[in-house]
């Protein structure tokens, strides 16, 4: 068999096997079972490899050369067994009938960004457990977010402190070791694991911080982590769940963030270290000239109801707020021989319909809700919302 190996973690990254069976699980999905794989399967909150799949003969210099190649868009481990999940065509089960032989690619980027995570997360899952006794009980490790969840809470403090703490280790570039222990060995050893284990036991040893059950694919060396954030936390299920992000995934996120800042800094004509506070001095003269505003509306609003003739039925449709609704629909009930309806602008329009004169307005209401008004109240007043247009509202009010 040809094997290539990832220098840096004399991890398998291509090598040559052949199809055993084809197995079709959707519409658009096929699994391929093969004679002998390096794919990483998805499990223990971790998603599985990428790669590709191109016929045997090519090495990884010469892969883009291939006639065809099938992505892998994941592994997964099933009833039928250890399946490499590809697009479910005709083209494709023609290429990987059982008995053909391939070449198989992983891909290093995606490998080597997980591994930067789940590495990190067990320098963090040690660190948290050494210097306050909590226990890693949940793990997530997807292309979009990783998260830890921890059975204590952790402090906005602590939690300063152990990324700290993490990340030192991960500067000290200790060795991460891998190996299976004999059962003498494994019944003195004291390690991590969130269930029984079954079969050969796998242990991921960072020194001096962490012994853990694991399966999945880890660093040489914590150094080779790079750096570990932690994004945020909030209280879960009476513990703590943070979001963390390592090595280039880390790097990605805070040239994305400082980007961000430097527009807004630009835009405020501050430096980058100063847009918090500038930022809260455009929200509270907002604020200010907002308040300012509505209170002219509703003196503009007043003069407006108090010049309006009196009507059976008042109706209005104004750009406000909800409170200003009902205090326009309160002046202007005061005109109405029968009651007022007073609602906002735009498609999903809320809505009041008020009467000082004693009317029943249910009947109305039941009207409006043949227009699919939802809400309700009692006495002379109800509130509620309406998608449709003044022309029909107007036919259900009977004006």
């Amino acid at each position: 068999m040809t094997v290539s190996m990832d220098p840096l973690r004399f991890q398998p990254l291509s090598f040559d096997c052949e199809v055993l069976n084809l197995y079709t699980l959707d519409e658009s999905t096929l699994g391929v079972e093969l004679d002998r794989s390096a794919f990483f399967p998805a499990g223990g909150g971790q998603s599985g490899d990428r790669g590709t799949l191109v016929p045997a003969g090519y090495t990884p210099s010469d892969t883009a050369d291939a006639p065809w190649r099938c992505i892998v868009e994941n592994v997964e481990m099933r009833p039928e067994g250890l399946l490499h999940l590809v697009q479910n065509c005709a083209e494709t089960v023609q290429k990987l009938a059982p008995g053909t032989r391939l070449h198989a690619e992983i891909d290093r980027d995606k490998r080597f960004s997980d591994l930067q995570q789940h590495s990190g997360e067990h320098i963090l899952s040690g660190v948290v457990c050494g210097r306050f006794g909590y226990t890693n009980i949940g793990f997530h490790l997807s292309e979009q977010e990783v998260t830890v969840d921890f059975d204590g809470i952790l402090t906005e403090n602590d939690i300063c402190k152990v990324e700290d703490l993490v990340n030192e280790i991960i500067w000290e570039n200790r060795p991460i070791r891998v190996f299976f222990p004999t059962e003498e060995e494994k019944s003195h050893l004291s390690y991590r694991s969130k269930k029984e284990v079954e079969g050969p036991l796998r242990l991921v040893e960072i020194e001096g911080v962490d012994l853990c059950a694991c399966c999945a694919p880890h660093a040489n060396t914590t150094g080779e982590v790079g750096a570990l954030r932690i994004l945020k936390s909030e209280k879960n299920k009476g513990g703590t769940r943070l979001w963390i992000l390592c090595g280039k995934r880390a790097l990605l996120d805070a040239r994305a963030k400082l980007g961000q800042n430097k527009r807004v800094s630009n835009l405020l004509s501050v430096k980058q270290t100063e847009t918090a506070d500038a930022v809260q001095k455009l929200k509270d003269e907002h604020a200010a000239l907002l308040y300012e505003h509505i209170g002219l509306k509703r003196q503009l609003l007043q003069q407006q109801s108090d010049a309006a003739p009196v009507r059976d039925i008042q109706f209005a449709a104004l750009d406000a707020d909800t409170e200003t609704l009902r205090d326009y629909a309160d002046r202007l009930a005061e005109k109405a021989n029968r009651f007022a309806f007073v609602c906002s602008a735009g498609d999903e329009k809320q809505f009041v319909l008020l009467t000082k004169t004693g009317a029943d307005l249910q009947p109305v209401m039941a009207a409006l809700r043949q227009c699919g008004a939802r809400g309700g109240g009692r006495g002379g007043i109800m509130q509620g919302a309406v998608k449709a247009n003044e022309e029909e509202l107007r036919r259900a009010l009977e004006i």
